[in-house]
Formats: structure tokens, sequence, C-alpha cells
């Protein structure tokens, strides 16, 4: 195609010329699917902050209010933003953890695998939890423009300085994830999934210093940024919102002084014969900041990934962009607030109480045995007999509330959540934990291919921060892990310790229970069936975690976490702290080859357990033999003191039976 001619390897284009090449392809969206869908956007944006008397106009390409009279009331059954909060806590409430899978079973990649994982759940914490209100945006656009977007990305000048040894102030980078408005995202109109695009474009309003001390060039804006059109327009189409919904849409609004401003355009090109690692160009105004043969998220072994990771909510077959949830809620939500407006006229006008009297009536105060009112009073001479009457007006028929109803109630079977119990509506006072859960897990499941489709693109946007902190991340830092008894462990971490260990997947941190009153009742049960009683704290650790009631630190955590670690020090030949030892055939003293001051200290039966596993698995014989030969000696030693221990427990047993009886039987120690 013409207007792929640049991408010839050695041919050099001038800044205008690339500049223009990117110009064109963010024109692409001229197209009247997505000018139709970006209307549809700002439409349900306004629903969603309850400025919903609107109409278009196709004159003026624009929004307005619905002219009504002064005195007619345009009351608003806020439906929409209602809708919105529960698909955010539908989402949000799943307590979501990162679990990278190692590539092999190598005892290294093991470890690498569950430090990574350690690490994606402390970059969920920094700056604030900012990760957390990227989601909630995520899910915002999701349900008011049917697609939203996730984009990570390194940022140089968010992470940590150092003074180098050279007295100099060094900025390390960061790995960001932020959302990316839907009308910012330019996308290529062949392919109906992102991966088929040949190439994505993002648009940013940013400041002109902010690019020109960047990038150090001098912007000069050339003709009409009309792409800048869609994020003022979204400000200020916000900023219009009457906070008086008997008012509409002002005409005065927060002004942006377009010379302060720029548009940031960034075009990532996918993998090429030509380019195996793709482009990535940016330009702003009419300077070319980037121009790298190589996408942001750098591809390796032939896999590759855009920034940007694209969520659907109503996907439409043949068609990129998504139908948003809202759009469903329109027409409901509008008989809603034409019914609302019907009652407030009918109850000031024909539906309020009148009294029909031929004279003038006055009030008169009344006092009978110290109780006071008011009284009317007329004159029935001038009257000519003829009493006042009462007209309690005429309502509106049961049929208009009923539709009312009806509509409340279409909203909730179009949102697949009939009981309202997504919402925090819960189906009554006497109601159970458990009972909550199950109608809470019946409203999910309409949701559920929605909930999976998120989930394994969010599993997507984690392996895209392991591939960039691999990369940006090459000095030490110090990060916050939690162990076995959920303690925090400070250690330092580089990129290189994960690895090549960056397949992630999303699981769920409950199980059954996903609500406080489930789990407390839960708890109760086990209290009342004697779960504690289980002797084996392994088993009850797996019955926790299918519980969803897993964190209860058990007294020998501390020595499974050390007796791990062991194996993994001799499965890495760092042999120094390891306990070794030999016995004398002659004289049958114990003999300390390497010694360990920790050792008389540790729970003999948890180590040599977890030694013992160790030992029989698969794994194990890829070590060399000289390891193998160190581990079991060490695990040795502990069951050497185990039996020790043994003997001396049955010898005080038979002292204190007097050597009468059956003497103990003989257990043997595996």
């Amino acid at each position: 195609m013409e207007k792929y001619k640049f991408f010839k390897k050695g041919e050099k284009l001038s800044d205008k010329e690339l500049c223009g090449f990117v110009d064109s392809l963010f024109e692409t969206d001229r197209d009247y699917s997505r000018t139709m869908q970006d209307r549809v956007t700002f439409r349900n944006i306004l629903y969603l902050c309850g400025e919903q008397w609107i109409e278009y106009v196709r004159t003026l390409g624009s929004f307005r209010r619905r002219q009504f009279p002064q005195f007619i009331p345009t009351p608003v059954d806020n439906e929409i933003r209602s809708f919105v909060r529960a698909i955010r806590a539908l989402y949000l409430s799943q307590q979501l953890i990162p679990v990278v899978v190692p590539n092999t079973n190598e005892r290294e990649d093991i470890r690498a695998a569950e430090l990574a994982s350690q690490f994606l759940v402390w970059l969920d914490t920094i700056h604030d939890n900012e990760i957390k209100f990227e989601k909630e945006k995520l899910i915002d656009w999701l349900c008011i423009g049917g697609t939203g977007f996730l984009r990570t990305v390194p940022e140089m000048e968010a992470g940590p300085w150092f003074v180098d040894k050279n007295g100099d102030v060094v900025q390390t980078g960061d790995v960001i994830t932020r959302n990316v408005i839907n009308f910012n995202v330019i996308v290529d109109d062949m392919g109906e999934n992102l991966r088929d695009k040949r190439w994505i474009g993002i648009r940013s309003l940013v400041p002109k210093e902010w690019v020109e001390d960047t990038f150090k060039v001098k912007i000069e804006q050339e003709g009409s940024e009309r792409a800048i059109d869609y994020q003022k327009k979204l400000m200020k189409l916000v900023s219009q919102v009457s906070l008086w919904k008997g008012h509409g849409l002002e005409s005065v609004s927060i002004e942006m002084n377009n010379e302060q401003l720029v548009l940031f355009k960034e075009l990532e090109v996918k993998p090429s014969l030509k380019y195996p690692k793709g482009k990535y160009i940016v330009v702003s105004g009419n300077k070319t900041l980037l121009n790298l043969d190589q996408m942001p998220i750098p591809a390796s072994d032939g896999r590759w990934s855009y920034s940007i990771t694209d969520f659907h909510y109503n996907r439409i077959p043949g068609r990129f962009w998504s139908d948003a949830g809202v759009n469903d809620l329109i027409s409901p939500q509008n008989k809603i607030n034409e019914i609302d407006q019907a009652l407030i006229m009918n109850r000031k006008g024909i539906g309020r109480p009148r009294i029909i009297t031929p004279v003038d009536l006055s009030l008169k105060r009344i006092s009978d045995g110290g109780q006071g009112f008011l009284a009317l009073k007329y004159d029935s001479l001038l009257s000519g007999g003829q009493a006042p009457k009462f007209d309690s007006g005429t309502p509106l028929p049961q049929q208009v509330l009923q539709e009312r109803d009806n509509a409340k109630i279409q909203i909730q079977d179009l949102t697949g959540d009939p009981k309202n119990v997504l919402r925090g509506n819960a189906p009554s006072s006497k109601s159970s934990g458990i009972m909550v859960d199950i109608l809470r897990e019946t409203a999910e499941r309409g949701h559920a291919p929605d909930i999976d489709s998120y989930n394994i693109k969010m599993s997507a946007v984690y392996r895209k921060r392991l591939l960039l902190a691999r990369q940006v991340i090459t000095e030490p830092r110090k990060i916050t892990i939690l162990g076995r008894n959920k303690e925090a462990h400070v250690i330092d971490f580089m990129g290189s310790d994960i690895r090549n260990n960056t397949d992630v997947k999303m699981e769920l941190e409950t199980g059954l229970a996903t609500t406080r009153a489930g789990r407390k009742q839960i708890m109760m049960d086990l209290l009342q069936y004697r779960f504690w009683e289980i002797p084996d704290p392994e088993i009850r650790a797996q019955y926790l975690k299918k519980l969803g009631l897993s964190g209860f630190a058990e007294k020998v955590d501390v020595d499974k976490e050390r007796a791990e670690r062991e194996n993994s020090n001799i499965a890495t030949g760092r042999v120094e702290g390891i306990y070794l030892a030999e016995i004398d055939e002659q004289s049958g003293q114990i003999r300390e080859l390497n010694d360990d001051p920790k050792f008389e200290f540790d729970n003999h039966q948890v180590h040599f357990e977890i030694h013992r596993r160790f030992i029989v698995a698969d794994e194990f014989n890829n070590i060399s033999p000289d390891l193998q030969e160190i581990a079991i000696n060490h695990a040795d030693m502990h069951r050497m003191i185990l039996m020790q221990e043994k003997q001396a427990q049955m010898a005080q047993a038979m002292q204190t039976q007097g050597q009468q009886g059956q003497e103990p039987e003989q257990e043997e120690i595996y």
C-alpha cells in the first residue's frame, strides 16, 4: 500500500514527511462507525452525570438540553450510575492475585516464579495503590463506552533516584499502568481483534513545555489539531453538567489555552519481516520525537505485545469496538424520568387536593381539651346553605405506577441483577451469610463470560509489567514480600531475578465465601464441628484454602520456610550454612563437618519431612551427586535426632511402668 512505503530498511524521511504519515493514520478514525461510537459514549457520560434531559442536534453536531418551560420539572432517578457502581463492585470484589507459572520444574525457576508473583503484588501497592483507581476508571469506561484500555509502559521519570560513584544523580525508571480513554486510541481498520491490527495509535494532550524539556526540541503547531477536540470536549462537556437539574447545559465552561498544549501522538507498529521487532514512532506538532525499530514492550522469541490491552463489555461480531452496557438502559431510564415528571406535574396540577366553596373561607384557631387545631370557617347565610366540598384530585392511574415498576424490573433484568444483590441490597434482614453468597453467585453467573474475559485480559497486563520490569529495574530495589505466615520481609530485587518466568495467571484469593457474613458463618461452623482438632496442619491449611479462609499462621510455618530455603541452597550449591556431620564407627560419636548454630533449635520432625520430599522428588536427580550426598546427610542428621528422642521417650515409658507389661512397640522414622 502506498501509505506504508516508508517501511523500508535504510530509508530516511524528513520530520515533515514522517509527521504527515502519522497524521494520515490518525485521521482514519473519521469512519461512520467510530463517529457514532463516540457520540453514543458522550451521551452515556451525560446520563452517568445525571444530565439526562438531553437531545442530539445533527445540524449542530452536539448535545443540548431538551427545551421545556420553566414550570416543567426535570427529575432524575439515576439508574445508570447505580448500574456502573454495581459492575465496578462485581469486578473489583474478586480479590484477584497474580501467580507466575515457572517455565521449568527446576528449583531456581520455581523460586524465581514465586518471587515474580510477590513482586507483582508489591507493584500493586506502590504509588498509593494507584493501579486500583486505574482499574476503577477502566470499568467505568467499559460500562459507558463498551471498550476500555489499560496501557503498560516504562516511565523513566517515575522511579527512585540514587547517586552513582561519580556523585551524579541518576534517575531510574519504573513500570506504570494507566487507563487510556477510548477517545484517545486509534486502531487500524483491518482486523477484528487487537493482535490483528497492523498498528495502533495513542494520542493525548500534554503540556508543550514538558515535551520541549524532555525531548530538547522546539514545538510549533501546524494546522488544526482536530484530535485535541476529543479530550478537550470530554473535559468541557463534563464541566458543563448542571448541579441543579432545573437548569441545562451551561454555555460557560472551563477553557484551555491551546498554545500551552500539544498533541502527543504515539504509533506502535507490529513486527514484520523487515522490522522483526516492530516500530515505535512519536511525533508532536511538526517534530519527530522518537523513531525506534522496536516496540515499547520489546519483542522476543517471536512473542510481541502492544502496550495497550483492550477490554470489552458487549462484543459485536465483525467489529472491534464493543457496545456499552449503558446502551440497553437508556430506554427504560427515559421512561422512568418521563413518568416521574408526569407524577410531579400531576401532584401540582389536577392531582392536587382542592376545596370548592361558594364563599370565602377563613381559618380559626380552636382549643378543646388542651388540644389546639385550625378549622375552616364560612358564612352559611351567604353561601345559601351550601357546604364546601373537598376534592381529593385526580391522580394518575395505577397503570402508570406499574409501568414505572416494570421499567425498574427491566433495568434489573438487563443488568443481570434481579434482586439488586450486586448493588448491596440484602434479600431480607433474617438472611444468613450463606444465602447472601448464593444469591450473589446466582447474579454473577450471568456475568461469568465477562468476568472470565476481564481476568484473561488482566493476566496479559501483569505479564507486560513483568516484561518491562526485567528491562527497567536494573539496580537493586527494596521491595516488601509476604512470607508463609503473612509476615512482611524486605528484600533486594532486580529485574533479572525473575529470569524468564513471565507467564501470569490471575487466581481468586478467596474460595467459597465472598462476603464477610459468609466467612464469619463458615468460621462458626468450623468451631462447631471441631475442625481445629485435625492433627495434620497441612490438611487444615488445604481445607482453609478451599473455603477461602487462607492466611492462618501455624506454629511450624517458620520451620517450613527455613527447611525449604535449605533445600534451595543445596540445589544451587550454596552449602555454607547447611549442618553436616558424620558418625565415628569406632567411638560412635558425632563429628561435625559443617556447623549451623540454629540446627539445635529446629523442629526436626518438620525439617525431616520437608527434606524427605525434596529427596524423593524427580528434580533431585538433576543436581550433582555431591549435592545429593549433602542433602541426604543433612536429612539423616534430623532423622537421627528424632530416633534418639523416640528412644528416650520409650526408655522413660518403660521406667514409668516399672518393667511390667508389654514393651512399647518400636516405631521407625522414615
